[in-house]
């Protein structure tokens, strides 16, 4: 080194010391700034970590992914902004493509975009148009919507309605010999992680194939709120009964579909929207078993039908919507506000769906101030059958198959606009029918209220509408309803406050302003105030009967019976 350079160092020591620490400072505070930022950033805020060995999920701006998706309020779009202002409470705007997500199957894809969305508080995990095939059940989370693309034709009324993004199930692939297919295979089902808490979510525009939507649990204990089933189509929902086979009798291999099954079943404390939905248009997967064994009316002798379709697994024998209408060990008789207040949450409607049914009942619902409106409801004539509602022995005359298009409870009701048709078996090769077939029903048991508030208003079908055996009614009108046939023998307006066990009173109800080919009964043994009927239209040989204290006048087509005491 020469003296030189040995002089310029030694003048230039101190300063560069000076500036190697100051550097050693500046890099020391830079790397706490970054280790600190990083471990007090919100995990919502950072990419997503690995789900699994097969799941990823690619970078999230905010609360959406790349390629995103609608981000409009549906129900807004559809009904306007003051209709359901709960609706607002739903982060349509946060939305994760499924497509976005990596993983070997779609059910892997789908979990990933679900759990980003509910560990980011909620929003729509969305399906592009195509076909997603699941192999198991979906599972909701609080906050998440499933949400396809809208449909090109958006009435669900329309026969042209087809939601582009399509999820489809498993199919049932019976076996008809051995122990037959297992159940497991298929009968999948569209649930949520807490039935009784998760809010804020639903579906929206989807083709579901094989697969019922079940959202809560317990309707006396739920907290949940604030569901939207919207623009869905639903096919080939069932369930086999799980009493059958009886392996005393029945082969392993024979199956009974179960009459409770439900394309749509909510239980939830309040604001529930069913709307704009197509139900059971395009079943495909219902099949014959010949040689279905059960035992006779009386008696244990065991009969075999040779036809295969006398018991059909029949995906069209069930519950199509309900709502708050389902409880472990049931409902008590005539029920209150205070015996049952499960059977009066508030927020619930049912509005513009098109259901397709062949057993049980299309719309079964309560509330305070429920409102079923403007849905089609239809059936298929001409049926017949075989079987007890169990499938384990032969019916008798009277069975009940409970054909129905819809059955309400509650107060404050509204039951408006609706187009329905439902129609009775033959049962069967014998004359009978099966003793069901009402149009629009209340009764007191099986979920059935006490009727105080209920408004019953220009709906059409061809079957009666009945406040059947309902204690104390109060505060009902039913009017501009048109009934031009019947498939029932009763009469097409039955408002009728005793039971079999006592009269009871009836107070403030209107039958008013009716086109009606059929007859009308209206009675309160134990009394009434304000009862009325009037100005309804009759056909040939159409009666009225009803209690004394009832007011009739300005009818026509009308003979009018003796007041009943």
């Amino acid at each position: 080194m020469n003296a030189r350079f040995k002089a310029w160092l030694r003048q230039w020591r101190k300063p560069l010391q000076v500036l190697s620490l100051f550097g050693f400072f500046l890099s020391t505070i830079a790397a706490v700034y970054i280790f600190t930022t990083l471990a007090i950033q919100p995990a919502s805020d950072r990419p997503s970590p690995v789900q699994s060995s097969s799941t990823a999920v690619v970078s999230v701006s905010d609360c959406a992914t790349p390629s995103g998706g609608p981000t409009d309020n549906p129900i807004a779009g559809a009904y306007g902004e003051r209709a359901y202002p709960w609706t607002a409470q739903i982060p349509w705007n946060c939305v994760y493509n499924v497509q976005d997500f990596e993983g070997n199957s779609a059910i892997a894809r789908f979990n990933a975009a679900r759990d980003t969305a509910a560990r980011r508080g909620g929003g729509v995990v969305y399906f592009p148009p195509g076909i997603y095939e699941f192999s198991d059940n979906l599972e909701l989370k609080d906050g998440v919507v499933l949400r396809g693309a809208t449909p090109g034709t958006t009435d669900a009324g329309s026969d042209r309605y087809a939601p582009p993004s399509k999820l489809v199930f498993p199919e049932y692939k019976p076996q008809l010999s051995g122990n037959g297919t297992p159940n497991e295979t298929a009968f999948k089902t569209i649930t949520t992680e807490n039935g009784d808490r998760d809010s804020n979510l639903g579906l929206v525009n989807l083709d579901i194939n094989r697969a019922a939507i079940l959202l809560g649990t317990d309707v006396s204990r739920a907290q949940n709120k604030n569901i939207v089933i919207f623009g869905i189509r639903s096919n080939n929902v069932a369930r086999p009964d799980p009493n059958v086979p009886d392996l005393s009798f029945q082969a392993p291999w024979m199956r009974y579909s179960d009459r409770f099954a439900t394309n749509i079943k909510i239980n939830a404390f309040e604001n529930v929207l069913i709307a704009n939905n197509r139900l059971n248009d395009a079943i495909t997967d219902t099949y014959e078993q010949p040689g279905y064994t059960l035992k006779s009316v009386k008696g244990d002798e065991i009969i075999t039908y040779s036809e295969g379709d006398r018991v059909p697994f029949d995906y069209a024998n069930h519950y199509g919507i309900a709502v708050n209408r389902s409880k472990p060990g049931g409902f008590q008789l005539n029920a209150d506000p205070d015996s049952e207040p499960g059977l009066f949450r508030e927020g619930i409607e049912i509005r513009d769906n098109w259901v397709y049914h062949t057993m049980r009942v299309a719309i079964h619902a309560s509330g305070k101030g429920l409102k079923i409106s403007n849905n089609i409801i239809r059936d298929r004539p001409n049926k017949q059958w075989w079987t007890h509602p169990t499938g384990l022995k032969q019916p008798t005359g009277a069975v009940t198959l409970e054909n129905r298009a819809i059955d309400w409870s509650g107060w404050d009701v509204t039951v408006e606009g609706n187009d329905y048709q439902v129609y009775r078996h033959r049962i069967m090769d014998s004359d009978y029918l099966s003793v069901d077939g009402e149009g629009i029903l209340i009764q007191e048991c099986c979920g059935g209220s006490q009727v105080n508030g209920a408004k019953i208003t220009n709906n059409r079908g061809n079957s009666y509408i009945g406040f059947y055996k309902v204690p104390d009614i109060k505060n009902v009108v039913v009017s501009e309803n048109e009934l031009l046939s019947n498939v029932t023998n009763t009469a097409l307006i039955y408002i009728n406050a005793d039971t079999n066990n006592a009269p009871h009173q009836m107070h403030d109800v209107r039958v008013e302003n009716n086109r009606i080919n059929g007859n009308i009964f209206v009675q309160a043994s134990a009394g009434g105030s304000n009862n009325t009927i009037a100005n309804n239209r009759g056909g040939d040989r159409a009666e009225i009967e009803a209690s004394c204290h009832v007011e009739i006048r300005d009818n026509s087509g009308f003979t009018v019976k003796p007041c009943r005491d």
